[in-house]
């Protein structure tokens, strides 16, 4: 697999989750309202089916704004805010593996998705105003698969893609989990052309995940290692819970509309 396809096929991996992030560590948690009602939720989830809580502590991403952190086996970074109830994110990804300086400024404020490209693909989308280095999308039109339609409003946390996808869930430790993901089995997700290309490898991800004191998931790590030369792991992070989200917009004599040929990236 190329490195320009890898790329793009791990980013799909982490969107198609919804799970772009990895939080605070275990004993820097924020406390659950005692030590009584700790033991007892404890005690709860340790009665729970392992998969059902996972996809529980995941649906508590949809709750709060957070900060999020992503690494891809140091082809691809990524950091941002997002706040799921808003739809609004602001991240900045840098895609080494597709050369250099190529990063990737992303601004969503609903269904406005405003995106600023460096390096070849920018001069390449540049068009001919290069005052204008925003590309406007209406996030709306994306298509279901696409590794860009983050937050989307019918599943910002991306629970349902996660419960669909998950095929082996087993507990690790009190707040630890691994298992397998089958990613075709996502009905968002399984008509995405990058996780298509990857076949049956697509079926059998292993990831390890944790969740924090108060039961939100808080990191998630994929091992992309068999999916070809020079893969290897996307670790994914939230943290900073209920920290203050502000998006704006571009100014408008920086802004042209996406040139036809950015559909193709975006929907694959």
């Amino acid at each position: 697999m190329s490195n320009r396809r890898l790329a793009i096929a791990g980013l799909a991996l982490v969107a198609a989750l919804g799970l772009t992030g990895c939080g605070p560590d275990e004993d820097k948690a924020a406390p659950t309202g005692g030590k009584g009602s700790g033991v007892a939720a404890q005690q709860a989830a340790d009665k729970q089916d392992p998969a059902a809580d996972l996809a529980a502590a995941a649906q508590k991403l949809g709750e709060q704004s957070m900060k999020i952190d992503m690494n891809m086996a140091g082809a691809m970074s990524m950091s941002g805010v997002a706040d799921p109830k808003s739809g609004n994110v602001k991240m900045s990804m840098e895609m080494g593996a597709l050369g250099d300086g190529t990063a990737i400024e992303m601004r969503k404020i609903g269904d406005d998705l405003y995106m600023k490209f460096g390096g070849s693909i920018g001069a390449m989308l540049g068009g001919a105003d290069k005052t204008k280095a925003w590309m406007h999308v209406d996030a709306s039109k994306l298509s279901e698969g696409s590794s860009f339609n983050v937050m989307p409003k019918d599943d910002p946390a991306g629970t349902k893609a996660m419960i669909s996808a998950m095929t082996q869930v087993e507990r690790v430790g009190d707040k630890g989990y691994k298992g397998t993901l089958d990613l075709t089995k996502s009905p968002r997700y399984n008509k995405n052309k990058s996780i298509e290309a990857l076949g049956a490898k697509a079926t059998k991800v292993p990831f390890t995940a944790k969740k924090d004191g108060e039961g939100r998931l808080t990191e998630l790590t994929l091992d992309m290692s068999s999916l070809g030369a020079g893969a290897g792991k996307v670790e994914t992070k939230y943290y900073d819970f209920g920290t203050p989200v502000s998006v704006q917009a571009p100014p408008a004599s920086q802004v042209q509309e996406a040139p036809s040929q950015l559909s193709g990236i975006l929907n694959a």
